[in-house]
């Protein structure tokens, strides 16, 4: 009793730092976790606040792209470009990252088998077409602006094979959910036609704003996510990382739309709206530059240098992934090795 009391003592501020940051975890942390905090309102009023600011940076911010853009992204949540690149950019990117050998994380949701490679600075130097995307201005302005911080984003290579001759494990992406309590950006640029075939982005549009409805929702899904043991039901609720049904999703009045778009296509998505990956229905590979922006949300500021603190970032989750390598490996739930993506 005597330790654990310590323990408490000595995690408080911990715990109080993450209650204003992006802290999401009611399993981990017990202040967000609080069962009578957030029947008076506590993760409410968190999303709420996280919303505000994020509009406010955002309107600070909207000189860096065109109109249309931002009005798009303010009323459906997204912004979709056929095209992004010109042809002869694209098929070099494309052959480039196909045939790119490194290192690479594997890991396995449902049947599909996911392969990621993290593209930091040095790593995208040795990457022509990838380095000349990432530092494109156009893009780059983009996403320094719909991540409402300033920040270029964290890029990827995500590679999925679907429907692979692998031990099937529990399949998150595959749920309707929204991916935290505050607004947040992620990105792709498809480097292959998608469709029912290979798993198409589904995204219900205006489902990032908040209305009356969605923070009944989010009220009551937060009590859920308090619960204990048998009492909670399944569905990750105590991640932080809320599901939503089809009944819940259509009391809000949200409509899924189904991303079915060719190769060159950008989407970029704010993922406090609900989301999934859709099925595929064959056996199948679906290659994209992911990227993705999350900040501290309650920071009323964005960053005035962008690329210095696009680099810190970058080393700092960097060391994270690395720190996170041991425990994942050796549970099983992920897998590193050198080598290329798999596409045959």
């Amino acid at each position: 009793m005597n330790s654990r009391f310590f323990k408490k003592i000595y995690l408080l501020p911990q715990w109080l730092l993450e209650l204003l940051s992006w802290g999401k975890s009611f399993k981990n942390n017990p202040i967000i976790g609080c069962y009578w905090l957030n029947l008076c309102g506590l993760h409410v009023i968190r999303v709420v606040l996280a919303h505000l600011l994020f509009r406010f940076r955002l309107s600070l911010l909207s000189p860096l792209v065109p109109a249309e853009d931002r009005a798009q992204f303010v009323r459906q949540g997204y912004i979709l470009k056929h095209n992004f690149l010109p042809e002869d950019e694209f098929q070099e990117l494309a052959r480039e990252l196909q045939q790119f050998y490194g290192e690479i994380r594997q890991t396995v949701e449902g049947t599909t088998l996911t392969q990621r490679a993290f593209m930091t600075g040095p790593v995208r130097t040795k990457l022509p077409a990838m380095r000349a995307f990432a530092e494109m201005p156009a893009l780059d302005k983009l996403m320094r602006y719909c991540s409402s911080k300033n920040r270029p984003p964290l890029f990827y290579v995500e590679n999925l094979c679907n429907r692979a001759n692998v031990t099937p494990r529990a399949d998150p992406q595959r749920d309707m959910h929204a991916d935290t309590f505050h607004p947040c950006v992620k990105g792709w640029l498809y480097l292959d036609d998608v469709d029912d075939s290979n798993g198409p982005f589904i995204y219900a549009p205006g489902s990032h704003r908040l209305s009356w409805r969605r923070l009944k929702w989010e009220y009551r899904q937060s009590l859920e996510a308090c619960k204990l043991g048998d009492e909670r039901q399944p569905g990750r609720y105590w991640d932080g990382s809320f599901r939503v049904s089809e009944t819940d999703l259509a009391e809000m009045g949200f409509a899924p739309k189904k991303f079915c778009v060719p190769r060159n296509t950008l989407v970029v998505a704010n993922v406090h709206g609900f989301h999934r990956r859709g099925e595929a229905i064959d056996k199948s590979y679906r290659m994209t530059v992911w990227m993705q922006a999350r900040d501290n949300p309650f920071n009323p500021l964005f960053t005035f240098w962008p690329k210095p603190t696009a680099r810190v970032f970058e080393s700092v989750w960097e060391r994270v992934l690395a720190r996170l390598d041991g425990p994942r490996m050796a549970s099983g739930e992920q897998h590193k090795f050198g080598g290329k993506f798999t596409r045959t």
